[in-house]
């Protein structure tokens, strides 16, 4: 449904008989997309609704004092607490660098704090105070309602269909 309603919408013909028994390979160099370096390319439409996330979530995250920085360490820290900075950043795809300032904000604030363990004592893992965990009551709903006035309108199927692109997008990217 979400594919014939694309056409449609943005003026396009099925494509032949011929392009679609070629191989994806093949295809790639056959389909030309239209709007491939324009305000339509899925690049620009994937940053600006990054961006239209990221500013919702700024704004309801206001009034509890995180940021949206804060906030994606802490929903990772929800999920399983004692990584060390290196684990934590490659999990969220992050440069270990750009989250210096952000645990080291958590800290101050009393979310977050850094202990060592283990036989290396250069590495500090990282973990929730009570106030830390006490947030995600507070926080998550955030997060899900955001999720839910995003896909409001949209069919489920279609919605669940982006998902599944929006993650072989990514996996093409990096090249898994």
């Amino acid at each position: 449904m979400l594919r014939k309603n694309f056409r449609r919408a943005l003026g396009l013909r099925m494509p032949s008989t011929a392009t679609r028994a070629a191989s994806p390979r093949q295809r790639s160099r056959v389909v030309h997309h239209p709007h491939a370096l324009t305000d339509r390319s899925l690049s620009f439409l994937v940053r600006q609704a990054h961006r239209a996330f990221v500013a919702r979530l700024a704004d309801r995250l206001v009034p509890h004092g995180v940021s949206v920085a804060e906030w994606a360490v802490l929903r990772r820290l929800w999920q399983q607490e004692g990584f060390t900075q290196v684990d934590l950043a490659d999990r969220m795809r992050v440069r270990k660098a750009s989250l210096t300032a952000v645990l080291a904000s958590l800290e101050r604030k009393g979310f977050m704090r850094r202990t060592r363990r283990g036989e290396d004592l250069r590495k500090y893992h990282l973990f929730l105070t009570k106030g830390g965990r006490e947030l995600k009551e507070k926080l998550l709903p955030i997060g899900v309602a955001i999720n839910r006035e995003a896909v409001a309108g949209i069919d489920p199927d279609d919605a669940a269909l982006v998902g599944f692109l929006l993650e072989k997008v990514i996996a093409n990217l990096e090249g898994r």
